[in-house]
């Protein structure tokens, strides 16, 4: 799961000098701050949930931030973290969180490879029409927050059918593939990627499978009943220029097979696309932004997300030939199994 990590970093003292020297300290007296990151998916099996306190200390607050116990709670200091499902309000399922140390955390400001997660399971999707809440009691204060469940949603059916290529050219010339598909409850956003999933052989047999992750574009609803359609495009010369100034050409590449194009959604709820919204880079004058948070009596977000795909559509003839034998990518040795252009 994707997480992320927020803290308020304070240090230093700051000396003035007016006939005699006075240190003035800078450093707010301690408070506990929780700092809350989660995103459940309905359809996964384990929920991750990062819980870890802000830190305050003289010296450089990039030193602490290396140091585990500055920013992970210690044994005993969490009780009843728990996730609750609710049914308008009524709890029906309740979830105990339990810890775990992973080794995956790429370095950085926090201390790495090692951090602490936790985590809850279900044996099956989790109701899309319920809500989840998060609780916890940190050192005595409860830390809370709610978040609706992120529905499935509805794939066009030219585009949802594997069977039904794409068309990114015709004797024309290049043409738009347009992606539609109806939101779903409680989704926001919706970001759409196009993944070019292919492999590249040497030496007869040795294959390197690889792929290529565009962005094809992120499509905000206008509310969260669902059922509002919504489409973005897949431009065709943009595609073969873009492929094209990707993969290079290699002389110890004796063939490139390709697979298929997947088509994958990623879903966020309101308070996610709020979150993201407030992450973007700020384009204009004005650089001050509020900070968001849905986590009462702490910091951070407590969200849902939703995950969708179409694996491996295939081109139509007049797209596998621009492929093969196009300007932008008819020098990469492309073939195609089953098709025209034979991989054999």
């Amino acid at each position: 799961m994707r997480t992320w990590k927020k803290a308020v970093l304070f240090g230093g003292t700051l000396v003035m000098v007016s006939g005699c020297s006075t240190d003035l300290e800078v450093n707010a007296p301690y408070k506990e701050i929780t700092v809350v990151y989660g995103l459940p998916n309905r359809t996964d099996r384990t929920h991750w949930v990062r819980i870890n306190k802000a830190f305050l200390g003289e010296g450089d607050a990039f030193v602490y931030a290396q140091i585990p116990d500055s920013n992970e709670y210690a044994e005993g200091q969490l009780q009843n973290a728990i996730v609750e499902e609710l049914d308008n309000g009524n709890v029906v399922n309740t979830y105990t969180l339990q810890d775990t140390i992973l080794n995956n955390r790429v370095e950085g400001v926090f201390n790495a490879p090692q951090h602490k997660l936790y985590y809850f399971r279900t044996t099956q999707d989790i109701n899309a029409d319920h809500t989840l809440r998060f609780k916890v009691t940190a050192k005595g204060q409860e830390v809370s927050a709610t978040t609706a469940i992120v529905n499935d949603f509805t794939i066009y059916p030219s585009v949802a059918n594997t069977s039904v290529k794409i068309g990114l050219v015709n004797s024309g010339g290049y043409l738009d593939y347009e992606v539609k598909w109806t939101s779903g409850k409680d989704g926001r956003r919706y970001q759409v990627n196009h993944v070019f999933q292919y492999a590249e052989v040497r030496n007869g047999t040795d294959t390197t499978f690889k792929s290529i992750s565009l962005n094809t574009g992120t499509i905000i609803s206008g509310g969260l009943d669902g059922g509002e359609s919504m489409a973005t495009t897949i431009d065709g010369e943009d595609f073969f220029q873009t492929i094209g100034s990707l993969i290079q050409p290699d002389p110890t590449v004796e063939k490139r097979v390709f697979f298929g194009l997947d088509l994958v959604w990623w879903v966020a709820s309101d308070e996610f696309h709020t979150y993201l919204q407030l992450a973007d880079p700020v384009s204009g004058i004005v650089e001050d932004r509020p900070d968001f948070t849905n986590v009462n009596n702490g910091y951070g977000l407590y969200g849902s997300r939703y995950f969708k795909s179409v694996n491996r559509k295939q081109f139509n003839p007049e797209t596998a030939d621009e492929l093969v034998n196009g300007p932008y990518t008819g020098t990469l040795q492309f073939c195609i199994p089953n098709s025209g252009f034979s991989c054999n």
